[in-house]
């Protein structure tokens, strides 16, 4: 007889494969249940900066001073060295909520921050230390930029028209202009609701920076036609108005900062809401100035926002009672905090008129040595700037929730 071959399954064989079986998933769910946790509290505590479109800029590796995060950008578009050697440089960014900030200011020579843009060379502390308080030895440089014995980078101004800010780098070549030359800075790190863009004038003595309060009155400025600034009624219907014979439409200074007006907008809406239940502005219409002059720059975000609020604010609260009071209590509100002017016109040729202001001393020195500062392009598309693709506001993601039957959706990593 053939010998049989096997083993016999027994009742307590069954019983200790069904309990490593049992015990085997138990743990692998244990352990599933854990490793998610630990990740959901990872990005609890990680901060990453996102746009309006959802599309991640990177994440914070710190925080400025005004609590902003700042992450890293790592510019890849520079060409390799002449020892043949590519070589990638950081730059911190910070990321308010409508633009970006840098440690390092951009100099240009006319005014309003417009024109060629210029860059001082890394760790150069004795030509511009100055913050933005105009506080010496306090800032306007960027050691991250020496460390890495590369370019100087910084902040300048969004040439598209907006006040996000756009990156520049230091190139080899010399500043086009001298530093007597320089007539404004953007110092990023303002905390301002336009463009933070200063005034530099230089003397006998050195460099310095003064405030511009607003616009003055003068044989070259007039007060510019305002009948037409409001565009659309209340159901937002458009409101046809033309300029004067001998003025012309001052659209396209308007519409060049179009992004700045709205969110000088914003904070007054928001400066109304203990008065007013959900404000909705009208729209900018169209403002005009006589044949030969240009609407005064200084101010002028918060001034054509002022004066569209002005008529929102009284066509919204016109039946409540007790209105007189209540319509200067809010506008009132408004004012504080939006830096309102008066809406001038000033002769073409002719620099915009400011006050003299407190004069503080600077160290934008006339041996400040000067680069020509270049875009960093997209790596993406080398014909826009590496941040133009962002659009605000900005926001951070919010710490997730660590519930044991939550998916935790982790963000991939990214370099900004």
């Amino acid at each position: 007889m053939k010998r049989q071959r096997g083993f016999i399954i027994t009742v307590e064989l069954i019983l200790i494969t069904t309990i490593l079986v049992i015990g085997t998933l138990a743990g692998v769910v244990a352990i599933r249940d854990a490793l998610v946790k630990q990740y959901a509290q990872k990005q609890s505590r990680e901060v990453y900066v996102s746009d309006a479109n959802g599309q991640v800029l990177g994440k914070a590796v710190d925080f400025d001073e005004h609590d902003a995060p700042r992450i890293p950008y790592i510019d890849r578009t520079l060409p390799p060295g002449t020892d043949g050697v590519q070589r990638n440089y950081r730059v911190l960014i910070g990321v308010r909520d409508d633009r970006f900030t840098s440690r390092e200011p951009v100099y240009y020579s006319t005014e309003n921050c417009t024109g060629t843009p210029c860059i001082k060379a890394t760790s150069d502390e004795r030509a511009d230390s100055y913050d933005v308080a105009s506080d010496g030895a306090a800032g306007a440089v960027s050691y991250l930029n020496a460390l890495q014995g590369g370019p100087n980078y910084g902040i300048g101004r969004d040439t598209s028209g907006g006040f996000k800010g756009y990156l520049y780098r230091e190139t080899s070549a010399a500043c086009p202009f001298t530093p007597d030359a320089v007539v404004s800075r953007y110092i990023s790190q303002k905390v301002v609701p336009g463009l933070p863009c200063e005034p530099v004038a230089t003397s006998s003595g050195g460099t310095t920076t003064t405030g511009t309060t607003g616009g003055t009155s003068g044989p070259n400025i007039v007060e510019a036609y305002t009948d037409c600034i409001v565009g659309t009624d209340l159901t937002g219907a458009i409101i046809p108005c033309s300029c004067p014979s001998g003025y012309t439409d001052e659209g396209d200074v308007i519409n060049a900062i179009d992004a700045e007006i709205q969110n000088s907008v914003n904070v007054g809406v928001d400066a109304t809401r203990g008065f007013v239940k959900d404000l909705v502005p009208l729209q900018v219409g169209t403002i005009c100035c006589p044949s030969g002059y240009s609407l005064d720059p200084a101010n002028l975000a918060d001034t054509v926002a002022f004066a569209i609020l002005v008529p929102s604010i009284e066509l919204a609260i016109g039946t409540v009672g007790s209105v007189d009071a209540k319509i200067q209590t809010t506008i009132q509100a408004v004012d504080d905090v939006l830096n309102n002017t008066a809406l001038q016109c000033v002769q073409d040729g002719v620099a915009p008129p400011t006050d003299s202001g407190t004069v503080v001393e600077s160290s934008v020195e006339r041996t400040l040595q000067l680069h020509l500062a270049e875009p960093v392009s997209s790596p993406n598309d080398q014909t826009q700037n590496a941040l133009a693709p962002f659009s605000a506001p900005f926001q951070v993601n919010l710490p997730a929730d660590v519930a044991e039957d939550s998916w935790i959706y982790i963000p991939p990593d990214g370099e900004g």
